[in-house]
């Protein structure tokens, strides 16, 4: 069985290199709980971000209990969601009181800039990845590409459209009920 200090150091190294904000941390959460340590499947992982949709707070958060919750019951969810945060409270604090006195240098703000685009090719990853374990069929890519343009072209608001492609996913990504042909 998984030991919690396994659990905590594989959180807190999550944590502490998940530069980049969210994105960057759930790409790193993937690699770690599904692809390297096989705690979860591909499904189960993209569940646990559905999970962390469907909450208030940051997505990884919630993703890191629900995946804590999920491998050791309630000490596991305690241990991963400090795990992911701790390293980030604790970065933070020393950054903010170091950047007040750096912040318009060039190079800084250069930094910056490179970090930024290095996370949108980061999100760009983890969305390919969790998309492909999402949109496995017709149904599954059409609900993905309504939500997409309904929040690119019609700025629905986040918080509707997660809810109504819940409601939508559970119409149209619900199992089929197989058809028996009659025996002649």
């Amino acid at each position: 069985m998984l030991s919690l200090t396994q659990l905590a150091l594989t959180f807190l190294k999550i944590g502490a290199l998940g530069f980049g904000g969210p994105f960057s941390l759930l790409a790193i959460m993937q690699k770690e709980v599904v692809e390297r340590r096989h705690w979860l499947t591909p499904d189960e992982f993209t569940q646990s971000l559905g999970i962390g949709t469907m909450t208030p707070g940051p997505i990884f958060f919630a993703a890191a209990i629900f995946i804590g919750y999920r491998l050791r019951g309630i000490p596991g969810a305690v241990v991963a969601g400090l795990g992911v945060l701790l390293p980030s409270f604790i970065l933070v604090v020393v950054i903010a009181a170091l950047y007040v006195q750096v912040e318009q240098s060039a190079w800084i703000i250069a930094v910056t800039r490179g970090l930024a685009a290095g996370v949108v090719g980061v999100f760009l990853s983890v969305v390919l990845k969790t998309g492909r374990a999402t949109a496995k069929d017709a149904r599954g890519i059409a609900l993905v590409l309504i939500a997409f343009a309904a929040a690119a072209f019609f700025k629905v608001d986040p918080l509707l459209l997660i809810v109504v492609a819940g409601l939508g996913g559970a119409w149209l990504l619900r199992p089929m009920p197989k058809i028996q042909t009659a025996e002649k």
